[in-house]
């Protein structure tokens, strides 16, 4: 747009088509470029390389390579740290999360000493950091492929029903997937872990 005068001496704008087009170009581009580079960020960072980088999470990364959703065993199947560790119910709630996890960490790790935090009670928190639709993003039929194990039907279908109760901190809750599988993603991790510390800093809270 431009302004140009009338017959009475006023102003008044110009419509200009290429200019129009010019920015809705240029609108698009950046949207392209800005939503490849996100994908992108979100990848690289969604993984065990990235993820490990911290020193502190080195030992959870040696036991999930020994894991099969680490991709040790026979499917080939690997299941990256953000698959499990961050909420899939919407996208929105995928990059909050992901990026509020990823402030805190590197927060906690430039902030901390992590060798003074306890890992071995921080299990006991599984709860925090395993989301349920993290899990059923990939198994997708799990009520139906436990189908031939008896134990295992009966103990998902309860689960589905919203029948499934146990006792946590926060009281009786409905079961999540860590409840009962306490030691997935990351084998026999306690091996890895390193001895807990006598006391924790009193400053220091998980988020």
């Amino acid at each position: 747009m431009k302004n140009v005068n009338d017959d009475n001496g006023g102003k008044k704008f110009w419509f200009s088509w290429k200019g129009l087009a010019a920015l809705i170009t240029l609108g698009v581009f950046a949207g392209i470029v800005i939503s490849f580079v996100t994908v992108v960020a979100v990848k690289e960072t969604s993984g065990v390389n990235f993820c490990s980088s911290c020193h502190s999470m080195k030992p959870m990364a040696e036991a999930y390579r020994n894991d099969v959703h680490g991709g040790y065993g026979d499917s080939g199947v690997v299941a990256k740290c953000a698959d499990c560790h961050l909420p899939h119910e919407s996208t929105l709630g995928y990059l909050v999360q992901k990026a509020r996890t990823g402030v805190w960490d590197v927060w906690v790790e430039s902030t901390h000493d992590t060798s003074k935090i306890d890992w071995h009670e921080k299990r006991d928190e599984r709860r925090n950091w395993v989301y349920d639709s993290g899990c059923l993003h990939c198994h997708e039929n799990l009520l139906r492929g436990t189908r031939p194990n008896k134990k295992a039907f009966t103990a998902h279908k309860a689960y589905f029903a919203k029948k499934l109760v146990v006792q946590s901190d926060e009281g009786r809750d409905l079961a999540r997937c860590v409840d009962c599988h306490k030691h997935v993603g990351h084998y026999q991790i306690e091996k890895h872990l390193p001895e807990a510390p006598e006391a924790l800093p009193d400053s220091f809270e998980s988020n």
